[in-house]
């Protein structure tokens, strides 16, 4: 049998004896194997010109080097990275030092933002199931005292009316400015209650809230981020959505009475469970919870 190289060199079959003795070549299962890939990949990108196996044998068999995995690895990053194969063949056809720097080049930035991107999704992930797990503890319709740290929140201000659609339409445009400010967060859209705002016929919300992890901080004007103060809090989870909050609002601010206890200014309502976890918007998980002062 005699093999001939693509570019028509002429080797004997003692030849290809000798190379196949010393595993000099791989064959195309072997190097698809090697790859985790399908041989028709590499049939494919033959005939699309960008990676050609180094011997072709009479009989149509290919052979690949042993120095064509690492040039295999950098085509197969650049596909993944979305480059057409028009793309890496106009390389492959005019290639230099000075092009591969420049194509590597112009593909970092696309890879910076698939990091960002995964680093953003890991956090998203890593939120879900605390506050999933928050919401698996939770003594729900039990009044108790939690602790919680310094925490920084993007706010809007809230005036308009104590109806759906009013607020439905202010939690659009709370998380647009997020999304303006360059801040898709993992974190729930938050409500701040004043507490005298609850009266025995309803409350008032006077703002919305985003939690920005201190990661993000670096990437959001300081001037539009507000630190609230950790400490000791007075809790109630309630599994039924929103229908509760006025009366639970009540609740707390009966025991707190009740065991002389200081409150601060602001309730804060918080979904722990939502569409994710729970079926229908009634059956949300939503903490509501008040700062006691010392």
């Amino acid at each position: 049998m005699i093999l001939t190289r693509s570019d028509s060199k002429i080797f004997s079959q003692g030849r290809r004896r000798h190379y196949e003795k010393k595993k000099t070549y791989f064959t195309t299962g072997e190097f698809a194997k090697l790859f985790g890939i399908k041989k028709q990949t590499l049939f494919h990108y033959d005939q699309c010109g960008i990676f050609k196996p180094d011997v072709i044998g009479e009989n149509g068999y290919r052979y690949y080097s042993y120095s064509q995995p690492e040039t295999f690895a950098i085509i197969a990053m650049l596909r993944e990275l979305g480059v057409s194969i028009h793309e890496i063949k106009e390389h492959m056809d005019h290639r230099s030092p000075e092009a591969l720097i420049q194509l590597l080049e112009s593909k970092k930035a696309t890879i910076d933002e698939r990091i960002a991107a995964l680093t953003w999704a890991k956090g998203y992930i890593d939120k879900k199931i605390q506050e999933t797990e928050e919401g698996l503890r939770a003594p729900v319709g039990k009044i108790i005292i939690e602790k919680a740290p310094d925490e920084y929140f993007i706010t809007t201000e809230y005036k308009g009316a104590d109806d759906e659609r009013a607020v439905a339409e202010a939690l659009g445009k709370h998380f647009a400015f997020c999304q303006s400010l360059g801040l898709y967060s993992a974190y729930p859209i938050g409500a701040a209650i004043p507490r005298d705002s609850v009266t025995a016929d309803g409350y008032q919300y006077s703002e919305f809230y985003t939690y920005v992890h201190p990661s993000e901080l670096a990437d959001v004007d300081s001037k539009q981020v507000s630190l609230s103060g950790g400490g000791t809090f007075l809790v109630l989870y309630d599994a039924h959505g929103y229908e509760n909050i006025h009366a639970n609002c009540l609740k707390l601010l009966a025991y707190a009475k009740e065991h002389h206890l200081k409150l601060d200014n602001y309730f804060y309502e918080d979904v722990i469970l939502d569409d994710l976890s729970t079926e229908g918007y009634n059956n949300y998980l939503v903490k509501l919870s008040i700062a006691i002062l010392s």
